[in-house]
């Protein structure tokens, strides 16, 4: 493969999501240190402000638990998988993305189920603004939906490799 040749859908996506996560991840440091210049300087501070970081970062590191998934950035012991060969390791490899793939699916599934109870109920934050939990928490349902596209594209991978 030509390092000229275009890139993939999925590795476009995945590029597109480490520049947002790093974005957020940058918008969550700025807000921290204006809420910290605030605080210190003019005597101003606002609850949410803290919060708004905190929101900020876990939904930078769960979109990008999805694209990290194909470059192995996640943990993983594989001692076993090094030792094994041929149809050994396509039964294992297939076992491991199917484990991935019903992980994400669950939490994706699980996570639905949780916003919608959410906003059904129009439950909030009590902040000084009140927030509405159902738009931090789709995070979980966005993001673990993304993991399991990955999770499917490496379980296809799977079946394309020639053991």
């Amino acid at each position: 493969m030509k390092a000229t040749a275009e890139k993939s859908g999925l590795n476009r996506l995945k590029d597109l999501f480490e520049k947002f996560c790093g974005l957020l991840l940058l918008l969550a440091v700025a807000v921290s240190m204006l809420e910290i210049f605030m605080r210190l300087f003019l005597g101003l501070s606002y609850d949410f402000v803290i919060d708004f970081t905190v929101w900020l970062t876990m939904w930078s590191l769960l979109l990008i638990a999805g694209p990290i998934l194909p470059e192995g950035g996640h943990v993983s012991i594989d001692f076993l998988r090094e030792k094994l060969a041929g149809r050994p390791r396509m039964v294992l490899e297939l076992f491991l993305s199917l484990c991935v793939l019903i992980y994400g699916f669950f939490f994706a599934w699980g996570g639905i189920l949780f916003v919608a109870q959410l906003f059904k109920r129009g439950s909030v934050f009590p902040r000084y603004i009140p927030i509405p939990m159902w738009l931090v928490e789709l995070c979980v349902p966005v993001s673990m939906a993304l993991f399991s596209l990955f999770a499917l594209s490496g379980l296809i991978m799977v079946f394309r490799r020639r053991w």
